[in-house]
């Protein structure tokens, strides 16, 4: 799963309010049992006195606050003495990361009667928000939230519980998900753990591209001329010439074949995808790291089209992958549509499924050599000891945790400064540290991939406005500094040699592409986050560039779109997308932030 990320809210650390005792199902999953530490049922027993009875003017009032990508407004009704119901009536977050905050924080801030209530783990900018707005409702009525701010926290359990299982699955995102279907499909009973408040980890802030190589021909793009073109560089390419030559030679002949047939729809096959890959990238055998992955990639499509999966279609390119290989759900926001599809599927196939929410593993229980189970803490406090036969980690990678991109660096200029993520909270190589604990080796964990273009303020690739490898990207001087469809490692090396970082993804009226998931061009443009302007001169001063560096570069870069070759920086791919000439102009601000390791265990 590939994907233009975002970053998830810093967690700030929670509590849950119960225990297991007190759960209510959470229809976040339909057909699977959900225990969600934390969700109402339960009233707490606040940690902080309230002092005297809170006195307020009865009365419903409204209060709005920042979320993650827009206003959170809420309505909170009060009596005389008591907040008696907290509403959240619009926010623009990421609805499955959302969700819990959304639900959980009125009923905690209601519970509690006060505001220092323990945020909801992964949605904690969410959080935040309805805090501070409910905040604001507080102090209309006549309350004083400052002094309510110390009100609510909880304490932890201090119980431990044991559970057993076939499996358990640590992290509930899409590879975890599938793994507990298929399991499940197997007749098993599965546990799957989640250390956040909701399913679908990175995959709900991805970009939602798969690679879908068993797509039929009817399902795949036109052949064009630069695509022969690459193609061709591939087989030409040094890695082909010193590779093996019946693997290379199998390669050929699959491509003189296509060409023979009248085949007019993507060339696409296990063996040429290897090729690519290894040929691209510089790193890798063709035949014994990415034929694997290929063949792998294609099990999952079939395994996927046999559940009933809607692709979209013709398949497409992304960022940093020029080879339009790449499908997305055909429902669904980003990632999102994925976790509507597995609904279905759990809930059709009545499969023995529990997803433990805000419950985060620790420890790989072990018994004679062999790991047994798993320890995991819940947001309340209880330790779980679940037994199992088999774990399967798929609890993702560590691009969140700065300590160890640091420490297993190998190719990268790290600045100073904090890094940063693309990545939804708890990306912090869990899992692979569990495993160090026991004496498990790690490989190629220096592989480490940025995204180049997010934005600045969310580290968010969906609040970047424009057509991803594509549209002209200039830096804080005006000016191009590489091949718009590079791969994702060449474009951040570019870009972390530029002047802060920060780059400008331009497009026009016929190329701007504000996603569905972004909070809408007026909040962006209100924000910040991206520049509007008729003239190309006038956009240059929002931006802060030199104009006529800017409209000199602009008239440049469109003469290589009507000639379809670039003079500078080589690049061939342009299509009717590409030009930046019809107004209104704009211009998204962007920056690289760690979104995939790919190391391992």
């Amino acid at each position: 799963m590939a994907g233009n990320g975002n970053k998830g809210g810093n967690e700030i650390g929670s509590k849950a309010l119960v225990s297991r005792r007190c759960f209510i199902g959470a229809s976040v999953f339909a057909g699977a049992s959900i225990a969600l530490f934390g969700l109402g049922g339960c009233a707490p027993q606040p940690t902080a006195a309230t002092g005297k009875a809170a006195a307020f003017t009865p009365g419903t009032y409204t209060g709005t606050a920042d979320g993650k990508f827009d206003t959170i407004t809420v309505e909170a009704d009060f009596s005389e003495g008591a907040i008696e119901a907290v509403r959240v009536v619009e926010h623009r977050d990421t609805a499955r990361i959302a969700a819990p905050a959304v639900e959980m924080m009125p009923e905690r801030i209601v519970a509690a009667q006060g505001l220092g209530v323990d945020t909801v783990t992964g949605a904690t900018l969410t959080s935040m928000g309805i805090l501070a707005a409910v905040g604001q409702c507080v102090d209309a009525a006549g309350g004083s939230a400052s002094a309510l701010r110390g009100v609510g926290a909880s304490e932890p359990t201090g119980i431990t519980e044991a559970l057993a299982a076939d499996v358990v699955v640590v992290g509930a995102g899409a590879s975890g998900m599938g793994a507990a279907i298929a399991a499940a499909q197997g007749g098993k009973r599965v546990v799957v753990l989640e250390k956040n408040s909701n399913l679908g980890g990175n995959c709900l802030v991805s970009g939602g591209h798969l690679e879908y190589l068993a797509a039929p021909n009817e399902a795949r793009p036109e052949m064009t001329d630069a695509l022969h073109r690459y193609i061709q560089e591939v087989l030409d390419s040094d890695l082909a010439a010193t590779y093996d030559a019946a693997f290379v030679a199998t390669v050929r002949r699959q491509y003189e074949d296509f060409k023979a047939s009248g085949a007019t729809k993507l060339f696409d096959s296990p063996e040429f995808y290897a090729l690519d890959f290894a040929a691209t990238t510089g790193e890798g055998l063709p035949s014994e790291v990415y034929l694997p992955v290929a063949r792998n990639i294609t099990a999952l499509n079939q395994w996927m089209d046999e559940l009933g999966f809607s692709w979209e279609t013709p398949t497409h390119l992304i960022t940093g992958y020029t080879y339009p290989r790449w499908s997305n759900p055909t429902e669904g926001v980003c990632g999102e549509g994925y976790f509507d599809f597995f609904d279905g599927v759990v809930k059709d196939g009545g499969y023995d499924i529990e997803v433990m929410l805000a419950c985060a593993a620790e420890e790989l229980m072990s018994e004679g050599g062999a790991v047994s189970g798993v320890r995991a803490v819940a947001e309340d406090g209880t330790v779980w000891e679940i037994a199992a036969p088999a774990v399967i980690l798929a609890s993702g990678g560590f691009s969140g945790n700065e300590e160890m991109l640091r420490q297993y660096n190998t190719e990268w200029s790290y600045p100073e400064e904090a890094l940063t993520t693309t990545n939804v909270n708890g990306h912090t190589g869990d899992g692979i540290l569990m495993a160090q604990a026991l004496g498990a080796g790690v490989l190629d964990m220096g592989n480490q991939m940025m995204f180049p273009f997010n934005d600045p303020l969310t580290l968010s690739a969906e609040n970047v406005s424009g057509t991803f490898a594509d549209c002209p990207i200039v830096n804080k001087q005006g000016k191009r500094f590489l091949d718009e469809t590079a791969d994702r490692f060449v474009m951040t090396a570019a870009l972390m040699e530029q002047e802060d970082s920060l780059c400008f993804m331009v497009s026009d009226a016929n190329s701007v592409y504000v996603t569905e998931a972004s909070p809408g061009e007026d909040t962006l443009l209100r924000r910040g986050q991206l520049f509007r302007a008729d003239t190309l001169e006038e956009l240059a001063g929002q931006m802060g560039v030199p104009a006529d560096a800017f409209v000199a570069e602009m008239e440049r870069y469109n003469g290589f779109c009507a000639a379809g070759a670039d003079e500078d920086f080589g690049r061939y791919f342009f299509d009717e997308l590409s030009p930046v000439a019809t107004p209104p102009f704009y211009a998204s601000p962007a920056t690289w932030a760690a979104h995939i390791t790919i190391g391992g265990l």
